[in-house]
């Protein structure tokens, strides 16, 4: 597909009033707000097409008080949300570091709504609301009818005169004069470019997911080395280039280890022990699958599905690390991965027993995702897929203002350059709550295109680890959150 692709040779150099590296979820948005102001825009992109990793996912987006949950009659607020990140980064809290931004975290929770309403308009659906009740305390999570709605909603944009997006471009370095970013040298097709941008540049890159020597910094090697899920591209270049410059990077070791699984596959599956039976919720928070396959004999399970899954979904679970295996009946597939026949069968004819009623949470785990119309796991052929423990998502990124300015570590903008996504630390403490990065991606990256193509600039000094450090007054609730469960 084309997304308005300069066919001209980029040269030696170019010049722009906004670069923006990246064309994720932030990227995106980044770029349309931008060419909306009229100003001319490079975007730099290290694969073929736009959309990241979120065209991948499973597209699972969190707007507070969004239209959407206004016609289902649901009642939601800033603060309700902000009191549920305070509470989900107080259980991370017990296991990381975390640095939250209550300012971008309020700012993210009254700017979602618009997200909702930008994207849908754009032709974005979204089927229905993902409950999560230990995570988000009210219906805000919604679903997307397809992934690939993202990159399609977003192509107009970067077929637009004023924007250049250069594919199969890597950036290198950030270029600065007298402490202002005024552009990035670039490595694509044609060479080395060095590109100008009069206004800023924006980090969109994605995470670093991807890069083991980089997270081997910030975790145990034996995790770092570990299996992670998306595209290979989030190798941490902008966290690289924005560190370079003076960026104050917070969060970084939060890389939370997770069973690999897209959430629109586990929704369909059961998970089965070496006894063939069930031994957690599936769908639960995401450190508590690690627990429960942690603590089975061997440390092994599999995800059962049915044909009706294994083709709707093939290529989620062609994503998976371990390939999956197929069977024509459960039987035959019980003696394949080893575990007692008489007990697969039984657990899934109890699952499929429990699907035909109308009751909302699981007796045997607590699980309240469901299959889409509560569908039975009965279509032969049947598929196991190998549960593996490794990494999906990170957290960390750089500090940054409300304009999305990145934040040095004496605590002073730094003048050109902004953040997005997961570029952005500051926000990374809600991941844990569900639906947050790609839509925080869209929402703080919009800000952030608008901002570099504005010249907004946030002059004010924040606190930086230099001297006393200011808690928030999130990171007050938090220690308050944490002190109540004690």
């Amino acid at each position: 597909m084309s997304h308005g692709v300069s066919t001209e040779p980029t040269g030696s150099a170019l010049e722009c009033d906004v670069v923006v590296l990246g064309t994720g979820p932030a990227g995106m948005a980044a770029v349309a707000a931008a060419a909306a102001d009229g100003v001319d825009v490079v975007a730099v992109e290290a694969m073929d097409h736009i959309g990241g990793n979120c065209v991948w996912s499973t597209g699972y987006l969190t707007f507070v008080n969004s239209a959407m949950q206004a016609e289902q009659g649901i009642v939601d607020d800033v603060e309700t949300f902000v009191a549920d990140a305070a509470r989900m980064t107080a259980e991370a809290a017990e296991g990381y570091g975390m640095v939250v931004d209550e300012d971008l975290v309020r700012l993210f929770g009254r700017e979602s709504a618009e997200t909702y309403d930008i994207l849908t308009a754009r032709g974005v659906r979204f089927s229905r609301f993902i409950p999560r009740p230990k995570q988000h305390t009210v219906d805000r999570m919604a679903a997307v009818v397809d992934p690939w709605m993202f990159a399609r909603a977003f192509e107009p944009d970067f077929a637009s005169p004023n924007v250049r997006t250069l594919f199969g471009t890597t950036a290198r370095r950030l270029l600065t004069d007298a402490g202002r970013v005024t552009g990035v040298l670039v490595d694509g097709p044609d060479g080395t470019t060095s590109i100008t941008a009069r206004g800023g540049v924006v980090l969109a890159t994605g995470g670093y997911q991807s890069n083991p020597e980089l997270r081997q910094r910030y975790q145990p090697n034996f995790l770092a080395r570990g299996p992670y899920l998306g595209v290979d591209t989030c190798r941490g270049d902008g966290h690289l280039m924005g560190q370079a410059v003076g960026g104050d990077l917070v969060n970084m070791t939060f890389v939370p280890p997770l069973v690999i699984v897209s959430s629109s596959l586990v929704e369909d599956a059961i998970a089965v022990n070496e006894s063939g039976v069930r031994f957690h919720d599936e769908a639960g928070p995401y450190e508590e699958r690690v627990e429960a396959l942690l603590g089975q004999p061997g440390r092994r399970g599999w995800y059962i599905v049915d044909d009706v899954v294994a083709r709707e979904k093939a290529t989620l679970i062609g994503q998976m690390p371990e390939p999956a295996v197929q069977a024509p009946t459960l039987v035959e597939l019980a003696s394949t991965i080893g575990v007692p026949v008489a007990a697969l069968e039984a657990t899934v004819a109890g699952w499929n027993a429990f699907l035909a009623t109308d009751a909302t949470r699981d007796p045997l785990t607590g699980r309240v995702v469901m299959p889409p119309g509560r569908r039975a796991c009965a279509t032969a052929p049947f598929t196991a897929i190998p549960m593996v423990v490794g990494v999906n998502f990170v957290s960390g990124g750089f500090r940054a203002t409300q304009s999305l300015q990145v934040i040095d570590v004496f605590g002073a903008p730094i003048p050109g350059l902004y953040a997005a996504g997961d570029c952005l630390g500051g926000l990374g403490g809600t991941a844990e709550l569900g639906g947050t990065r790609i839509s925080g991606g869209f929402t703080l990256g919009r800000l952030a295109g608008r901002a570099a193509a504005r010249g907004e600039v946030d002059t004010r000094v924040r606190h930086s680890v230099q001297g006393a450090f200011l808690p928030s007054k999130l990171d007050t609730k938090i220690a308050l959150v944490h002190l109540a469960d004690r």
